[in-house]
């Protein structure tokens, strides 16, 4: 809980000084960091999973609450249409209540027998106040891998987007030459059409990769409790993402990790517990009911009742036949845990599939930087030996071209590549409940 209002109350912090910028038309400047704390503390998902952890905990309480001694007050005034006399014969007459009556009475009852089931309730509900507890850090550590892999998602496009653009900037100095040589008779117009058109298909990247970066960059604000559209946040390049990660652990101790981390595990497993703290109580609930009670009364206009009395006593009640409801209460209970047994088992072998899954998409994107590394090193030097032999006139333009779309490819593969492995990271460090 001190861990929640602290982040809280740096999250309303942050969120003033936004504010207080985007009041002054300011532009706002967002690092990885401040986006995830943004959106842990605006994110109206995540706030609605706090307010249900919040009515879940009130709840117990309210259960726990009635372990103790309850005190009701009641009074009641009555007013007859005359008073109630009793004839005695002779003229005489003996009073029995007044007009007017009024019975104040303070009155205090203690569960006995019921205590196994309301104990049985409360633990019932602590457990599922817990489980709602880790389902709210699962949904943190989900969003804030939602957040991270968004603000990658913006700077790649970002990225695509310049080396798209670097690409057609090369393709138009290339065309002002194929004009030329156009001119001197050295090309033919198909050739100069060629790089219009290779300009034009670098151009037609660079517009898509425009597109993924405004999607990306919507989804990246909207997941943060922001305007989709507010264009005076201004992200740093996430650098800490991109930077070398430690060793990934093995793949057994990796899985093992997880099983003990992962909040989902623990939902779980809160959750059965839960379920059989609940079969208990309706277990109980087929005994009968004996309370301890004891009260006050001072009344007014009952002739033969004391104006001042006390008793203490026992009461107790027993549903012996209501068709069975209580007992298939009892067998639900008994299914609803069996189920959260089943769940925990199934929850574990996905995250195992879930951790191996994401450990080999890590790897696979390791291999592909170095792979892409290559692959911009060959294709640099193809474009250097096709550029040399159409000067020497024993390569076309075609060649040309054709050399320069594999550089341009080779480049984009390896930016997508570098921040695939960054994502693979967010996920691993998720898939890890870390």
């Amino acid at each position: 809980m001190r861990r929640f209002s602290a982040l809280l109350l740096g999250c309303c912090a942050l969120a003033l000084r936004f504010s207080a910028n985007a009041a002054a038309g300011e532009s706002r400047v967002i690092t990885v960091d401040e986006a995830v704390a943004l959106a842990l503390g605006q994110n109206a998902a995540l706030q609605a999973a706090r307010a249900r952890l919040q009515g879940g905990e009130a709840a117990a309480s309210s259960t726990g609450r009635r372990l103790a001694p309850a005190i009701h007050l009641s009074d009641e005034f009555q007013h007859y249409n005359k008073a109630f006399v009793v004839p005695m014969g002779g003229g005489q007459e003996f009073p029995v209540r007044k007009q007017d009556t009024n019975l104040f009475t303070v009155a205090a009852d203690q569960p006995l027998l019921g205590l196994l089931r309301l104990s049985q309730d409360y633990s019932g509900q602590e457990k599922s106040a817990e489980a709602g507890a880790a389902q709210v850090q699962g949904a943190e550590l989900s969003l804030r891998q939602a957040v991270e892999t968004m603000y990658l998602r913006v700077f790649e496009a970002k990225a695509l987007e310049e080396t798209a653009l670097a690409s057609e900037r090369e393709l138009k100095d290339r065309l002002e030459v194929a004009r030329a040589q156009l001119a001197s008779g050295v090309l033919t117009e198909a050739d100069v059409l060629r790089v219009q058109v290779a300009a034009a298909n670098a151009r037609q990247q660079a517009i898509q990769a425009h597109a993924q970066g405004l999607v990306a960059r919507a989804s990246l604000l909207a997941l943060m409790g922001l305007p989709a559209d507010d264009t005076g946040v201004i992200f740093v390049e996430p650098s800490s993402l991109l930077a070398s990660p430690e060793q990934a652990p093995a793949s057994g101790a990796a899985q093992d990790q997880a099983l003990s981390r992962r909040p989902e595990i623990l939902q779980t497993r809160l959750t059965l517990e839960a379920g059989e703290h609940q079969r208990r109580a309706r277990l109980y609930a087929l005994l009968p009911d004996i309370d301890l009670e004891g009260a006050y009364l001072r009344s007014y206009g009952q002739i033969i009742l004391p104006t001042n009395s006390t008793f203490i006593g026992l009461n107790a009640k027993w549903a012996i036949w209501e068709w069975g409801a209580s007992y298939a209460a009892y067998r639900a209970s008994q299914a609803q845990a069996r189920a959260a047994e089943f769940d925990l088992e199934n929850q574990k072998q996905q995250i195992r599939a879930e951790v191996t899954s994401t450990m080999a998409q890590l790897d696979a994107a390791a291999s592909a930087i170095s792979v892409a590394e290559q692959a911009i090193t060959s294709a640099q030097e193809a474009y250097r030996v096709t550029d040399a032999q159409l000067q020497a006139g024993t390569a076309t333009t075609t060649d040309l071209l054709e050399a320069q779309s594999a550089l341009t490819q080779a480049r984009l593969n390896y930016l997508r590549a570098q921040y695939e492995l960054a994502i693979s990271r967010v996920n691993l460090r998720r898939a890890l409940g870390r």
